[in-house]
């Protein structure tokens, strides 16, 4: 039997209480009744905070990279550092300067989590949901005083064939688009903004605020925003997530191109 763990952190654990409820890909939630939310929009970013320089994404489908890429073959018994994007090309690292946690390289396991990404439909454990067969995962800090509670994470999702992750992503984006209203706040408004596409990948933005349109945090240790980012290739599935307490974890000018960033760091997984 998996035993059960929590999900990069405590920090993280409760992000699955995020509302969000609609049929549209932009979808916002206020409450249990959900409404369209068609003129919320990324914000812009600054330039002090774009993701460092990458290879750029392409337009195109979310489930296949552009055929120019190498599809990844993952392997779980091993730590493979070229398929992991370095701290300064973590989104938004301009603003927020991601230093590592790790001490050492991250290990792989297959132990049941709590938690693993903001609109997880809670009906069953990620791990299980997801047939993932095994995963690892890195996370992140920042030293920025205006949102000391910020972090980043990457994980790598291991499957036991192409298949099945691209059957996972298909999931995944099911679960961005048709998020669960998780409270009974009136006064609380989630949005869920897909926030660029390419590469084998989409990225989403998630945000709560309270009735007075500040950022909510309902949670002691987890943020108001979630910031997530998914590219498939081969058996892997690599995910990214900036999370923080303010709207400087909201620019999105650069998403497509840190999809395009962890679709050729995947590529070099052999």
């Amino acid at each position: 039997m998996k035993k059960t763990t929590l999900a990069g952190s405590v920090r993280a654990a409760a992000l699955a209480g995020f509302l969000c409820l609609g049929l549209s890909t932009v979808t916002s939630c206020s409450g249990g009744a959900a409404e369209p939310a068609d003129t919320v929009k990324p914000a812009a970013a600054p330039p002090s905070s774009a993701a460092a320089p990458g290879p750029a994404g392409s337009a195109g489908s979310a489930g296949s990279a552009g055929s120019a890429q190498a599809a990844a073959h993952g392997d779980a018994t091993r730590y493979q550092a070229s398929a992991w994007l370095p701290a300064k090309s973590l989104p938004l690292y301009g603003t927020y300067l991601w230093v590592s946690e790790n001490t050492e390289d991250p290990k792989s396991s297959d132990d049941a989590l709590n938690w693993m990404y903001a609109c997880s439909d809670g009906s069953k454990e990620p791990t299980d949901a997801l047939k993932i067969s095994a995963y690892q995962t890195r996370q992140y800090r920042t030293d920025l005083k205006d949102d000391p509670r910020a972090a980043a994470f990457q994980w790598m999702l291991y499957f036991k064939d192409e298949a099945a992750a691209k059957a996972a992503l298909a999931k995944i984006e099911n679960d961005y688009s048709y998020c669960a209203a998780r409270s009974s706040d009136d006064s609380i408004r989630t949005t869920v903004v897909k926030t660029a596409t390419g590469s084998g990948g989409i990225s989403w933005l998630t945000t709560v605020r309270d009735k007075d349109g500040k950022p909510h945090v309902a949670f002691a240790d987890v943020g108001s925003d979630a910031h997530e980012y998914f590219v498939q290739s081969g058996n892997v599935i690599s995910l990214v997530q900036a999370l923080g307490d303010t709207p400087a974890i909201d620019p999105a000018t650069a998403d497509g191109q840190t999809l395009g960033a962890m679709a050729a760091a995947l590529g070099t997984m052999r």
